[in-house]
């Protein structure tokens, strides 16, 4: 089995549920810097995206990029502080890794978030050094729903893009999927079932999928 076959992770809300903690840690920053932001807001303009745009949508395009790389990493260390104590993998994924892995599917991260977050989020799940390629923030210029972070982690597991399926859960992840040519599943996490319509497929956890699945979506969008 395999079939050319490559996964793709995103990682927050995919990984982890995290949503909550997210949505948690930019109140208090916010609530600081005597901002707000609403949970609905933030659902639909920030989670998925990238920290810079996240802040220039919160204060304005007419901050430094100095503030900003301060303002990102000080968000960060409060979400990190915050959700320390509750960090656990979505329903099935340590499995469902293992299975990949077991059949020398390549596996990558491509996030928007930052290495100290993914670095932070594997060691807590016990998934570290399972992943081919993480692509993170560093890595990218532009943020979902660019499809820069999905090419980038296909190029270094030097798979063509059709070959990859993506697990995302933000609505600018599926899109940047797609935009990659790319097939995606939807992880119901963040969103509704009925809000992830443009994925390929859509499951609330891992216990849901199974690796032939995934050959069988790769092999009939071939066939098709």
């Amino acid at each position: 089995m395999n079939a050319g076959l490559a996964v793709i992770f995103d990682m927050d809300g995919v990984l982890i549920d995290n949503f909550a903690w997210h949505l948690l840690a930019w109140e208090t920053f916010c609530k600081k810097h005597k901002k707000y932001i609403s949970a609905e807001e933030f659902r639909e303009h920030l989670f998925g995206g990238n920290n810079p745009d996240h802040i220039r949508y919160i204060f304005g395009n007419g901050i430094s990029d100095t503030l900003i790389q301060q303002y990102s990493q000080e968000k960060e260390i409060i979400y990190r502080e915050l959700y320390r104590d509750h960090v656990s993998p979505v329903n099935g994924l340590t499995d469902f890794i293992h299975q990949l892995k077991s059949l020398n599917i390549p596996m990558g991260i491509a996030t928007s978030a930052e290495k100290d977050n993914v670095d932070f989020i594997l060691d807590a799940i016990h998934c570290t050094g399972l992943f081919d390629v993480i692509v993170d923030s560093s890595m990218i210029r532009k943020g979902k729903p660019d499809p820069e972070v999905f090419l980038k982690a296909a190029q270094l597991l030097e798979v063509k893009p059709e070959n990859c399926i993506i697990f995302e859960d933000s609505l600018k992840g599926i899109e940047a999927s797609l935009r990659a040519g790319m097939k995606v599943v939807g992880v119901a996490t963040t969103h509704y079932y009925a809000e992830l319509t443009e994925a390929h497929k859509v499951i609330s956890d891992f216990m849901e999928i199974t690796p032939f699945e995934l050959e069988q979506m790769l092999m009939n969008s071939k066939i098709l």
